[in-house]
């Protein structure tokens, strides 16, 4: 193979990796309705956007941003980061730490038309419970 045909070759295969990639299940800005079973309060926010391998979203108190892995069904959030911000009170600063303890348990989802399910093992099946937002407002803070 010629030298211009390995580097047209290479230019390609570089261009593909950085165009559209295939839109996952988990793609898209969720709100997160439940933590392991229990509902947030009607005044607290959490949510995120998945984008690829990329999680961003808003714990309660703070910005965030991890990584997620998935295949077919299976599925796991790591390297998790927070810029740190002074919580609004305590209620919001313990269901972020209950968020943000539920993120590494995640190992599958459930995708059930406008919801979603991130899932851990069996002893803690509902880690997570969203909700789709395709009008997603961030509240002011």
């Amino acid at each position: 193979m010629s030298r211009l045909a390995i580097l047209a070759f290479v230019t390609l295969a570089s261009l593909t990796a950085c165009g559209p990639q295939a839109q996952s299940e988990l793609d898209g800005e969720w709100l997160v309705q439940e933590i392991a079973g229990a509902s947030l309060n009607a005044d607290e926010r959490i949510y995120f956007s998945i984008e690829g391998e990329t999680m961003r979203g808003f714990t309660g108190c703070n910005e965030f941003t991890a990584s997620v892995t998935q295949y077919s069904g299976a599925t796991s959030i790591s390297n998790v980061v927070e810029v740190d911000a002074v919580c609004a009170s305590e209620a919001v600063a313990v269901n972020e730490a209950r968020f943000l303890g539920v993120l590494p348990v995640v190992t599958r989802f459930a995708r059930r038309g406008r919801s979603l399910q991130l899932l851990g093992d069996r002893a803690q099946p509902d880690a997570l419970v969203l909700a789709r937002e395709d009008a997603f407002a961030t509240p002011a803070q």
